[in-house]
């Protein structure tokens, strides 16, 4: 079912779905190119992975992208791992909220201490930090984002950066079960996965909402089914009123 180039969205309701995440990218530039996204633009990024390689930032024609078919070809050079920096290098994206389990990958997503920012490797990476910092949050997972932000009715603004505009950025992977076993095929209860993703749905009206079905990650392609059934369901989408994009 999911071909590797698969990609629908649901204009109206401004989802893009692909089956691979690096293609979030372009439809954030697409959506900065027609002023759907504002100034400056919050990733909500609820995934099983941070997706924070830096090299996103060096891929031929990202500083030179005019249009649609630019923001095409260059998603299709990155990967599925550092998609954010290209879009935070091409002032796509501004502030990242990751909510991403530690017990995946421990790395602090904004501690750059670390990095040999002074050598030739990481040079691109040094220049846009002399303009903008990387900056943002992270949480363990939805259950963690939830209670903290139920402590206070005006922290939905804090997390997000109000007034951002704010991009819903999905992984459907971030609902199998043991994330640490690729050999563990089994997903979270769907009842679970129905509960968290309402919480999403209706967290916050959102500018845009990018999902990646991810199926190698999700445990085959007959869970990324379930889970994009689920999605569809609890988004209240039919997959037959869906466009290619």
């Amino acid at each position: 079912m999911f071909e590797q180039d698969y990609r629908v969205c649901f204009p109206k309701e401004r989802i893009y779905i692909s089956r691979n995440h690096q293609w979030a990218f372009a439809a954030w530039a697409m959506g900065k190119s027609t002023g759907l996204l504002g100034e400056k633009t919050t990733l909500l990024h609820v995934d099983a992975h941070l997706d924070d390689t830096w090299d996103g930032v060096v891929v031929e024609g990202l500083h030179g992208m005019k249009g649609n078919s630019d923001y095409l070809d260059v998603a299709g050079k990155l990967e599925i791992d550092n998609f954010i920096w290209a879009g935070f290098a091409a002032q796509t994206i501004d502030y990242i909220v990751y909510v991403c389990p530690k017990h995946v990958d421990e790395s602090d997503p904004f501690d750059l201490t670390g990095w040999n920012l002074e050598g030739e490797q990481l040079k691109p990476i040094r220049e846009i930090l002399k303009q903008r910092e990387y900056k943002g949050s992270r949480y363990e997972c939805v259950q963690h984002l939830r209670e903290h932000l139920s402590a206070s009715s005006d922290r939905i603004n804090q997390v997000l950066n109000y007034p951002n505009s704010v991009i819903l950025d999905l992984d459907l992977d971030v609902f199998k079960l043991n994330l640490s076993d690729p050999l563990n095929l089994e997903l979270k209860p769907d009842d679970q996965i129905r509960d968290e993703l309402s919480f999403l749905r209706d967290l916050y009206p959102y500018d845009m909402i990018t999902v990646a079905l991810s199926p190698a990650f999700c445990g085959g392609e007959n869970n990324c089914e379930r889970l994009y059934r689920l999605f569809l369901e609890g988004f209240e989408l039919e997959l037959s009123k869906a466009e290619t994009w």
